[in-house]
């Protein structure tokens, strides 16, 4: 189990709330949330939060506090991929099926992320591919 957030270390977040409705603030990683809060003063733009913790019946990050679902307002899916990966996350998923197109990007072990951190995309629900050039210009 990760260390999760408390009280106290949702006071020394400055964009985000343990109020907001996306999920127990208090089974969120410590190192998520700082780095998304980090994630937030670096792109100087609103994120909106789809998702953070979640019981889920299928295996997630989610249910472990480690994943949150976004999307920076005002920011296209490019940039905010590229603002993304400037932090710590060892996945990021573009979503660009989504009504408003986004991030998956967690904190998972660095075992199942492996060197490059995991990386993929998402053009429609349920097929991902790899994050690769030939697939990136799918994006388009």
């Amino acid at each position: 189990m990760t260390d999760t957030m408390n009280s106290d270390l949702w006071q020394n977040i400055r964009y985000f709330k343990s109020t907001d409705k996306w999920g127990d603030p208090l089974k969120m990683s410590v190192s998520l949330i700082f780095a998304l809060d980090r994630l937030r003063e670096y792109v100087n733009k609103p994120i909106i939060i789809h998702c953070g913790y979640e019981k889920r019946d299928t295996t997630s990050w989610h249910t472990e506090g480690l994943a949150v679902d976004l999307h920076i307002k005002g920011l296209g899916l490019i940039d905010q991929f590229l603002a993304a990966s400037r932090f710590s996350f060892s996945g990021i998923g573009i979503y660009k099926c989504w009504k408003s197109p986004g991030l998956h990007i967690d904190q998972r072990p660095q075992k199942y992320a492996g060197m490059a951190g995991a990386r993929w995309i998402c053009l429609e629900h349920g097929k991902y591919l790899k994050f690769n050039s030939r697939n990136f210009k799918k994006l388009w």
